[in-house]
């Protein structure tokens, strides 16, 4: 079984390459936090695996939570233990020991371990430092991402143990000072623009229930973001924003989400 979670696509295309290759089933942890189902069946010793983006060098405050309220049995509500576990960090630049704080959170809160790690950079999101890549640039990386996902399932199917992800000194340096338990992400600077139509995408999208819609206009809560920005990049029509500098930046989604939107 395969637990990934994704804001604008990257993760799920990843996760998806994957699981294609493995045959193993896809569950959505942006899901299971929404609706508080962290209850999951699977069988003694099948693989486990886990793909999500790095934010910050460091693990998305939502995988925190999972990993901490998961509840994995078999059929017989017997503890679980896996033949073989892995996790696939996606990155629009640098990991860092994003996989490594993983692993030890993995450890400390199911006594899992972490038999291999993997790195995949696809196109960044963070629209408030940086404008995402366009044109034939995000083709590149597209194309370069699914390629890399393509090789690391092989790896994964053949029970590669390794710590195989690109680290980067800068990135290792950002998770140092990133990494901790709480993860506090601010939601002040969220705000709409007038052409916001209040369909209540942004909320029935975002994974933590931080947004609600009140008189059909989007609010968000102080507390409990984790920052996917799913809610930014699929407004359909831009109207969300994160201060300032996002207003003149464009948009990201990777295709998959045109597939399936269960992202």
């Amino acid at each position: 079984m395969i637990f990934y979670f994704s804001g604008t696509g990257n993760s799920l295309a990843a996760a998806r390459i994957i699981a294609e290759e493995t045959g193993d089933m896809l569950v959505n942890i942006g899901a299971a936090c929404k609706y508080k189902d962290f209850d999951f069946t699977l069988e003694q010793e099948e693989p486990l695996g886990f793909v999500f983006p790095t934010y910050d060098a460091t693990t998305p405050a939502i995988v925190d939570e999972f990993v901490r309220r998961a509840n994995f049995r078999t059929g017989n509500k017997e503890a679980f233990a896996p033949c073989y576990c892995f996790a696939v960090v996606t990155c629009g630049g640098f990991v860092g020991n994003t996989a490594r704080s993983f692993a030890k959170r993995l450890l400390r809160r199911q006594g899992i371990n972490l038999d291999a790690s993997f790195s995949v950079r696809s196109v960044g999101n963070c629209a408030y430092l940086y404008d995402p890549a366009q044109g034939e640039e995000r083709a590149a990386r597209l194309s370069q991402a699914d390629a890399e996902a393509r090789r690391i399932a092989l790896r994964i199917k053949a029970r590669e143990q390794v710590r195989a992800e690109h680290r980067h000194p800068f990135g290792v340096l950002t998770s140092l000072v990133m990494d901790r338990d709480e993860k506090a992400c601010s939601t002040k600077k969220f705000h709409t623009l007038p052409t916001c139509i209040g369909c209540g995408q942004c909320a029935d999208l975002c994974p933590t229930n931080t947004i609600t819609l009140i008189e059909g206009t989007p609010r968000w809560a102080e507390m409990g973001c984790t920052r996917c920005l799913a809610c930014l990049h699929r407004c359909p029509t831009s109207a969300i924003q994160y201060g300032k500098s996002t207003e003149a930046r464009s948009r990201y989604t990777n295709p998959v989400l045109a597939e399936r939107e269960d992202a």
